[in-house]
């Protein structure tokens, strides 16, 4: 898909040319500690990556597609110039590491975020994305933050149908807690996803 066409544009298929409103409007009301870390596993052109960045979080965006990192590492870099910066105020970094065997810092991740990553995978990996999520994630104080989509009962994929059961199932199980679940304002989703999203936002139990 990345080298389709002579490679993937901006707004096509499946890359929406930015980030959820949603996710810039959680991201408005965060004041990361100085080196606190993110992550955003299948980052693609890596909007999210960025966005983490300029409120402070060293984030990590991983992607399996070695195109994909390209063009993120090539949009940070027209991003930061559009801007007139020479960095964020936090790091950005892009790799093809596996999600499944990454190393996470010494303490976790401050910060995960996965929109449509979950959705991507065989349902077969889905107990090892949360056992992971589990893993890579900061024992006190980190969150994860799933955007749901999309929510539907279909059979195939990928995108494979999500639903709020679904990942409650997955994440409970591995002992965390939903601090927000709820639907996302279609006002606030991108075009053509309206009513098919779900914000949820989770902390480890304890």
């Amino acid at each position: 898909m990345w080298r389709r066409d002579g490679g993937l544009k901006p707004g096509s298929y499946f890359d929406a040319a930015g980030s959820s409103k949603v996710l810039l409007q959680v991201l408005a009301d965060m004041r990361p500690a100085p080196g606190a870390t993110a992550l955003v596993p299948g980052c693609g052109r890596g909007y999210d990556v960025i966005e983490m960045a300029k409120v402070g979080f060293d984030a990590l965006g991983l992607d399996i597609a070695e195109t994909a990192v390209a063009a993120a590492s090539a949009h940070n870099e027209a991003s930061l110039q559009a801007s007139g910066q020479k960095a964020w105020s936090g790091k950005v970094r892009f790799s093809t590491q596996d999600f499944f065997a990454l190393e996470p810092p010494e303490d976790g991740f401050d910060l995960i975020y996965d929109y449509t990553f979950l959705c991507a995978l065989d349902p077969s990996q889905r107990v090892d994305w949360a056992q992971t999520m589990r893993r890579l994630i900061k024992q006190r104080g980190g969150e994860l933050i799933t955007l749901i989509f999309p929510l539907g009962d279909y059979e195939g994929g990928p995108p494979h149908a999500m639903s709020k059961e679904l990942v409650s199932r997955l994440l409970t199980a591995q002992g965390f807690e939903a601090t927000y679940l709820e639907p996302v304002n279609p006002a606030l989703s991108h075009h053509g996803r309206g009513g098919k999203e779900m914000l949820g936002r989770w902390r480890l139990a304890g």
